[in-house]
This record gives structure tokens, sequence and C-alpha cells, in this order.
């Protein structure tokens, strides 16, 4: 249970064919959210539409964190 006892709830479900995600990262000013996979992919979503917006299969191996550039629109991953 969360504070108050309030329990939490689930706002937007992603579906993706990789059952591994290991990293997370939330974009500081846009409604976007990275997801690092076991597969070596990297996703981008739109979390307010709860779409697709990007992926990139750049990394041979399991991709193990991501992270938005605070300023520039730029993203870091890494594996």
């Amino acid at each position: 249970a969360g504070e108050g006892g309030r329990r939490g709830a689930m706002l937007t479900k992603f579906e993706t064919k990789s059952n591994r995600v290991k990293g997370l990262a939330f974009h500081p000013r846009r409604p976007w959210i990275l997801a690092s996979l076991h597969s070596g992919v990297v996703q981008m979503w739109d979390y307010r539409m709860g779409t697709l917006l990007d992926r990139f299969d750049e990394h041979d191996g399991p991709v193990r964190g991501v992270h938005f550039h605070k300023t520039q629109p730029l993203f870091v991953s890494g594996g």
C-alpha cells in the first residue's frame, strides 16, 4: 500500500515483443519514455498517447541503461 493506505494503479501499459526491459528513462519536458531492452533495442514511447515513436537497433547485446540529456535533443544508451 502507498501513502495513506492507497494502492498504486497502472496508468498505461506498453506492449513490446521483448519481455525483458532492462532500463527506463523519462524525458525532462516531453511525454516520452525510453525503454532499453534485453534484445539490444531502445524504444521511445509517448506515454500520453501510448504509442511507439521510434526504435533504435544499435546494440549487439542487452541494453542495460538509457538516459535523456537535460537540455539537448539527445539520449545515451549502454549495454
